[in-house]
């Protein structure tokens, strides 16, 4: 493998808007926009709508996320084989907002949220394999805590601005559209990629059979590390994608406080959240290298997610909610500030860094399509209501710490 070229200060700055920026294209699409608008196509079957609209749109992602990452590894251009791609699924994405935004029945939401999935992930894979291409060994625990902030930062100012932007569903989704190509398209347009060297750039149509695409799992912390990420997102989703009905039907949040919407509950939640994950990100950034055992790190934001979605599972009380999201915060920002550095860490082979981050990625994205179908069953079968939910992500944090615990590459 080449050694890579120092990366300054303007590349880091310029990667962490254009990651955090494609991240707000995603978040409060998933989380307000298309609950909003399944309830808007049936306010009676708003979450059997919504449930299987994200199915469909995240096995998509993952399909995606794995082609999107295996082109770019294996593209040959004179602007570099992640940047092109990069442009292409900003203005992809941006081009499936509209899909989504005139659809108005239960398939073409459908629709609209496979086409926005297959576009967005055409964005994403190459933009997270640049992050291994680029970033050195010495500086991916300093930009992994930051990088951590990106999701839960993106989710928090994607709420805010739902909550206090402009109102109308087109003004939203041309917010979201503006945000995506501001973010992506001048930092593709003005960073610079190092051409692989040729042993790293292979055949379009090498490497490409099921049992090459899956041979990364032979590798034991691969796997594991597959798994962690896995339980992590499926407990994620679990608490994120149904926080709105939670609010507004389990804790009731608009007769508590009359004359305020649901989404403003959500957007308190999540401000509060953030301030966890940014104090946790904050001190894991400043002592950077001095930091020696990531693993640890992990295990602790996995108890504290563990404690925190427990609280919200028993609790009626609203005040209660809002603290167990401080802990919350804490919980994703000391998980998050390990995550991309720990997923980098555990990568076979320099060849196929695009194709194993979409393995990697289908970590997240396949539990955002089954974690709605298992939402059906505990919403059906357990009588708890939304707070099933909470109590089903609570197993799934203990044995993601559980399964980090036995990584052996990672300290």
């Amino acid at each position: 493998m080449s050694e890579r070229r120092p990366v300054g200060p303007a590349f880091l700055i310029g990667y962490a808007i254009a990651y955090i920026g494609a991240f707000l294209g995603v978040a409060p699409l998933l989380q307000i926009l298309a609950p909003v608008h399944a309830a808007a196509i049936d306010p009676a079957a708003k979450a059997a709508i919504f449930s299987q609209a994200i199915f469909y749109g995240c096995v998509a992602a993952g399909f995606g996320n794995i082609l999107g990452g295996a082109i770019s590894d294996r593209t040959r251009s004179r602007h570099g084989r992640r940047r092109p791609w990069i442009i292409v699924g900003a203005v992809l994405t941006v081009a499936s907002y509209a899909v989504l935004l005139w659809s108005r029945t239960p398939f073409m939401m459908v629709v609209g949220l496979v086409c926005f999935q297959l576009a967005f992930n055409v964005l994403l894979a190459p933009l997270i394999a640049l992050f291994a291409d680029r970033v050195p060994d010495n500086r991916r625990g300093v930009m992994s805590a930051v990088l951590g902030m990106a999701y839960p930062l993106a989710v928090t100012m994607g709420s805010v601005i739902m909550a206090w932007g402009p109102q109308s569903e087109t003004a939203r989704f041309a917010t979201l559209g503006g945000i995506v190509l501001l973010a992506t398209i001048p930092f593709a347009l003005l960073s610079r990629e190092d051409a692989p060297p040729p042993g790293e750039v292979r055949a379009l149509s090498s490497g490409l059979s099921p049992r090459s695409l899956f041979k990364p799992f032979a590798n034991r912390d691969f796997s594991l590390a597959w798994a962690v990420r896995f339980l992590i997102a499926t407990g994620y989703s679990l608490v994120a994608f149904y926080l709105l009905y939670y609010i507004a039907d389990a804790i009731g949040y608009a007769d508590l406080y009359p004359g305020q919407t649901a989404e403003a509950g959500h957007s308190l939640v999540m401000t509060v959240s953030l301030i966890g994950v940014l104090g946790v990100s904050f001190l894991v950034a400043l002592a950077g290298s001095r930091i020696k055992r990531r693993k640890l790190l992990g295990i602790g934001g996995g108890v504290l997610l563990s404690g925190a979605t427990l609280l919200l599972g028993v609790t009626p009380d609203w005040m209660l909610v809002v603290v167990a999201f401080v802990f919350y915060g804490m919980g994703q920002g000391a998980f998050g500030s390990i995550e991309m550095a720990l997923m980098t860490d555990v990568l076979p082979s320099a060849e196929d860094r695009g194709k194993d981050l979409g393995l990697i990625n289908l970590a997240v994205t396949l539990p955002q399509a089954t974690a709605p179908l298992a939402a059906l069953v505990l919403l059906e079968g357990f009588g708890f209501g939304f707070r099933s939910l909470f109590f089903a992500a609570v197993v799934c944090f203990a044995c993601a710490t559980l399964a980090l615990a036995a990584i052996r590459r990672v300290r």
